[in-house]
């Protein structure tokens, strides 16, 4: 599997070379800046590493690293976190019911004292023209990383093989 080193570097660059694709083709700049912080997002902060303690995205969260200890837990490491589509999906829905839970509880505090809940305006989330370009860079960045553990894998597995075939007497 490559380091967490080498899918940031990889997922920077190829997150750059969209961007610039993109600009050229015509692309609205407001919408490769969200398709960017979509792609850096998922690549430092949502990565399909979360099911590992101690990689560098789990470490990115810094004390709340420890949200993702049940996600590590339950998630096999390369199993459903490593599926395209599916695996950004579930973390992102596990990220969803994590700030539920702590929102119900921050929700149920300042109603028992008599304060209403702020309202944060999250209804820019559910604009098309704000959650397309940001889902975009997410998926990118999410396959990205899958595709490079998955090209390592077989590398090393046609090496090996490779290498068994030659000791072999036939």
């Amino acid at each position: 599997m490559p380091s967490g080193k080498v899918h940031d570097s990889v997922n920077l660059l190829a997150t750059a070379c969209v961007d610039i694709i993109a600009y050229r083709a015509g692309v609205d700049p407001v919408h490769i800046l969200i398709f960017s912080i979509g792609s850096l997002l998922a690549t430092f902060y949502l990565s399909p590493d979360l099911d590992l303690e101690g990689t560098r995205p789990v470490k990115r969260w810094g004390r709340l690293g420890f949200i993702w200890k049940p996600y590590a837990y339950f998630v096999p490491h390369r199993g459903i976190s490593h599926v395209p589509i599916i695996g950004i999906a579930g973390r992102l829905f596990y990220l969803f019911v994590i700030f539920l839970i702590f929102w119900i509880g921050v929700s149920t505090v300042l109603v028992a004292t008599g304060l209403s809940p702020p309202d944060f305006g999250f209804g820019v989330v559910f604009k098309p023209e704000f959650w397309l370009p940001f889902t975009a860079g997410m998926l990118f960045a999410d396959t990205l990383h899958i595709a490079l553990d998955r090209l390592e894998s077989g590398l090393k597995r046609r090496i090996r093989s490779r290498a068994r075939g030659g000791t072999r007497r036939t």
